[in-house]
């Protein structure tokens, strides 16, 4: 976990990841610079794209009906639901409740790239989300994310409760209906802030002084099914064979090579090996570290 982006947020990675990464919640002082701002926020909302499900209001856990702050449009002459309302919006904020904005790293370019560099340092699949919410308004009840948590407090303040870790290894993500353990955290986090929670430890937030925003990075884990699904492709990888053979003798020769592969690999395949290549295939599902394609440039590239 040697990082840059990571420093920023945590400071030294090498004590964080001893002392506390998957074994107990902690805030830190490190301040790093936030990608985006409440500024960018309204910029988006009222650009008149920004449409569901990347724009949620909830409240105390609750998912609101999407009526209550999108309004449908014309894309070309055809209608097209889901584009946030910002005046509703902002209605429903005053009100209590929060404004969750989803995946932010998908339409958002300073946040892709902030995600892109955490995920390159720690080899793991990392999302984007962030939230406004209300004095005294609570977006989400007491809930367990599958995935170990960064939070950025980017203005205001917010109280948070985080508590003790799952029971076992099945437990699910979402809402937790009974006993969440005991309380491991209670803090106010403050602009500049920044709160650690991992996985699966249970926690609960309300807003405290200000309009509270945060930014929230998720870096999500690999479970049973991802290995299950690595293995086929991890022993098969780089195995030419012909698209269609025409005779059965072609089709158990094809099957014979991919086979004897496949043997091969699994006599040198070490349990880290398996788990590396998982999480590789599942950060890349939805991650694309390349270069954004340019229309500018291949104007440049016609006149050159």
């Amino acid at each position: 976990m040697n990082s840059t982006e990571m420093h920023r947020w945590v400071g030294d990675v090498e004590a964080f990841g001893s002392t506390y990464w998957r074994r107990e919640p902690a805030v830190f002082d490190t301040a790093p610079p936030p990608p985006m701002s409440l500024d960018d926020i309204d910029a988006a909302l009222a650009g008149g794209t920004l449409r569901s499900p990347h724009v949620e209001m909830v409240r105390a856990g609750k998912d609101m009906a999407l009526k209550e702050y999108t309004e449908a449009g014309e894309v070309g002459s055809k209608p097209v639901v889901g584009f946030a309302d910002s005046t509703a919006i902002l209605a429903l904020l005053q009100k209590g409740a929060t404004l969750l904005l989803r995946n932010t790293e998908q339409w958002h370019r300073p946040t892709a790239e902030l995600v892109a560099r955490l995920a390159d340092e720690v080899g793991r699949r990392v999302e984007a989300f962030f939230f406004v919410t209300p004095p005294g308004g609570q977006g989400l009840a007491v809930h367990r994310d599958d995935a170990d948590v960064l939070l950025l407090q980017v203005a205001g303040s917010k109280r948070w409760t985080v508590r003790s870790g799952p029971p076992d290894h099945h437990w699910q993500a979402g809402e937790v209906s009974g006993d969440a353990g005991p309380v491991l955290l209670n803090a106010t986090v403050t602009k500049g802030q920044v709160l650690y929670i991992p996985r699966g430890y249970a926690h609960s937030a309300v807003g405290d002084q200000g309009l509270s925003a945060h930014l929230s990075l998720t870096v999500r884990e690999i479970g049973g099914l991802h290995l299950t699904r690595a293995i086929p492709r991890l022993l098969c990888e780089g195995v030419r064979l012909p698209a269609r053979p025409l005779e059965e003798s072609g089709l158990l020769e094809s099957a014979s090579r991919l086979l004897e592969a496949a043997r091969e690999r699994l006599a040198t395949l070490e349990p880290c090996d398996l788990v590396r290549y998982a999480r590789v295939m599942q950060r890349d599902q939805k991650l694309n570290n390349t270069e954004p394609a340019s229309v500018a440039r291949f104007a440049e590239q016609l006149t050159e």
